[in-house]
């Protein structure tokens, strides 16, 4: 039994050093392509489109906000500016498509793949925007819009908006704890 406990037990060691190094190696691979994603998160903050596009989800949230306000309680006091702020919120986020399909256009196509997952992502969370921009923009076209469908849908553009900003703070946190 002891011979057979002492033959063992090397070839015990052996295997666990073996698959220490294996995981080691991945973790080192993981590492790396975290530190890649890292590095070229970093960047694309820093870069000028990023940078205006977030100006420019400021100003929609803070026009959603409003437009929210103003619907509460079942009456919108003055319609005209409910539809100027509303026209404000479409230009933005107009705005945003552009500067990011401009930004797109210049990813290199090993870029594109490795964000496609985040793209596919952000395409589903654009569709459900426009689902509420539109609802939005039939409603207050009408001589006497319904408050109640422009706080709804406005107050979903705020939650989708706020939720998006949170998730860039969280992002942005982490890459300062790297």
């Amino acid at each position: 039994m002891k011979k057979q406990l002492l033959m063992i037990l090397p070839l015990v060691l052996v295997m666990l050093v073996g698959v220490g190094g294996v995981s080691a190696q991945d973790g080192d691979k993981k590492m790396k392509m975290d530190d890649d994603m890292s590095a070229m998160m970093e960047k694309m903050h820093k870069s000028p489109h990023h940078k205006m596009m977030m100006t420019y989800r400021e100003n929609v949230l803070n026009f959603a906000k409003t437009l929210r306000d103003m619907a509460v309680g079942g009456k919108i006091e003055d319609v005209e500016l409910a539809r100027n702020a509303f026209a404000e919120i479409k230009r933005g986020m107009e705005k945003m498509e552009e500067i990011h399909q401009a930004h797109s256009g210049k990813m290199s196509a090993e870029m594109r793949e490795k964000m496609k997952p985040m793209m596919e992502k952000m395409q589903a969370e654009k569709a459900a925007m426009k689902e509420h921009i539109v609802a939005l923009e039939k409603t207050l076209q009408t001589d006497a819009p319904d408050a109640k469908e422009v706080e709804k849908h406005a107050a979903a553009i705020v939650g989708q908006m706020e939720k998006k900003m949170d998730m860039k703070m969280d992002m942005s946190d982490k890459m300062k704890n790297v």
